[in-house]
């Protein structure tokens, strides 16, 4: 399995987690590592452009190291 993946962040969750979606149509949530800084208004500086979370799956619970 990859350590790192990349997945279509469609948005944030009343917790602060990030809403992902697969390549395979599947969503979840995902927790954000500890020094990640990232808003709902993050999602909507650019509504034209897909962003994408990385994904640490090595970690115990994975958890989202970055947005791009």
């Amino acid at each position: 399995m990859a350590k790192e993946i990349q997945q279509m962040v469609i948005g944030i969750s009343r917790e602060g987690d990030i809403i992902v979606k697969s390549a395979r149509g599947r969503i979840y949530t995902v927790k954000k590592a500890a020094g990640l800084e990232f808003s709902c208004e993050d999602l909507f500086k650019d509504v034209e452009r897909d962003l994408y979370a990385t994904i640490d799956t090595e970690a115990e619970t994975w958890e989202c190291i970055a947005i791009e």
